[in-house]
């Protein structure tokens, strides 16, 4: 198979037979697709660089979580685009788990490049294959769908992602760089995403606002607004799955925010030097989409989990808090948390288990009202 080559582009590198490299491939499968992927030493978490195509089975619910959406996408997907596409499993899995009659991948690499087709005949597939810098492809060419996922963090491709980005324009973000996002490396996070985070135990949800945050503002600076149709924590990284349109409103709920010495996360003034952000403080999805969305038969067991878990908290308001904070706040061991949910009902309020924290709690109850039930239903 040959790669096309699109108007208005230096022609893609040649995409011809064997790999030039030695590394050994193995045959996996991942949703509906088969795949050749390098056989080298895997294990949990982000996983380390290395010469060879990246593949990373961790980010099968990232890829889960992506076809499931892609299928119920609210606009038409002509031409998608796996931007860093290594393997090409993100983008094998949309063609035949959705209805995108066409998807393009790109990576530099020439031996990903050529396991690209190599993995596109597995599956019986014909796609464009590109070997380009990402922005420079970007730069010249339009897509309903840009996937991002790099090694690393987003922020060197979302510029041109957005810049000349068709209206409506879907963007798939991932950010692996969890540890500056949550407030480990908060240097790093401001220099990438010109934020200051926070390290505590909402520090995931923080930084998928950070990340959120900084891509409203990019959009903002080309007259676009952004809409988080679908963003979560998992394993080690940030996802969202957001909708760029033209016409940027004022009013997007972006700020800084402050935690106070109860736990509360309020609103900060945009000069406050103890203050995080900016970050985004609107919904992190669109509760309507996530809830019209269903695991298909390939999607893996944790992954419909995990969707079932977002569809309940879709609609709850920023933060969370987690029994175990409490119970050390109030020096008591925490009472089971399907008690501490029950009674929050049954107080009126609306309460939901978060996926960013096994022991976290999403309520809109005021802080004294979750204090005063936690207090009563601590164990003796």
């Amino acid at each position: 198979m040959k790669s096309c080559e699109p108007k208005g582009l230096s022609p893609p590198q040649a995409i011809a037979g064997p790999l030039t490299s030695s590394f050994p491939v193995h045959e996996v499968t991942e949703g509906r697709a088969r795949l050749l992927v390098p056989e080298v030493p895997r294990k949990r978490g982000p996983g380390s660089r290395g010469p060879w195509p990246f593949y990373n089975p961790t980010m099968v619910v990232s890829r889960d979580l992506s076809a499931v959406a892609l299928a119920r996408w609210p606009f038409p997907l002509r031409e998608v685009l796996d931007g860093l596409a290594a393997t090409g499993v993100w983008g094998i899995r949309v063609r035949l788990e959705t209805a995108a009659p066409v998807v393009a991948f790109n990576d530099w690499s020439r031996d990903a490049t050529q396991l690209i087709e190599r993995n596109l005949g597995l599956n019986g597939l014909e796609g464009e294959i590109l070997s380009m810098d990402l922005r420079t492809l970007l730069a010249s060419r339009a897509f309903d769908f840009v996937d991002i996922d790099p090694f690393g963090p987003p922020t060197p491709f979302l510029d041109a992602a957005i810049r000349g980005a068709r209206s409506p324009l879907g963007v798939g973000i991932t950010a692996t760089d969890t540890a500056p996002l949550s407030g480990t490396y908060p240097a790093a996070c401001l220099r990438r995403y010109g934020a200051r985070p926070l390290r505590c135990p909402q520090g995931h949800e923080i930084g998928l606002r950070i990340l959120l945050g900084y891509t409203a503002r990019l959009a903002m600076a080309y007259g676009k607004r952004m809409r988080p149709m679908l963003s979560f924590a998992a394993e080690h990284f940030l996802r969202a799955l957001v909708l760029l349109v033209s016409g940027f409103v004022e009013g997007e709920p972006l700020g800084r925010i402050v935690r106070e010495p109860d736990g509360r996360f309020s609103v900060a003034p945009r000069d406050d030097a103890n203050s995080s952000g900016p970050l985004w403080l609107g919904p992190l999805c669109d509760a309507t989409f996530v809830r019209s969305l269903a695991p298909s038969e390939w999607t893996q067991p944790a992954s419909a989990r995990l969707l079932a878990r977002l569809q309940e908290e879709a609609d709850m308001p920023p933060w969370f808090v987690t029994t175990n904070e409490l119970g050390g706040r109030l020096l008591g061991s925490p009472p089971r948390i399907d008690r501490f949910l029950d009674a929050l009902r049954a107080g009126g309020y609306r309460a939901t288990r978060t996926h960013f924290d096994p022991r976290g709690v999403k309520t809109d109850a005021p802080m004294g009202d979750v204090v005063r039930v936690f207090r009563r239903l601590m164990p003796p």
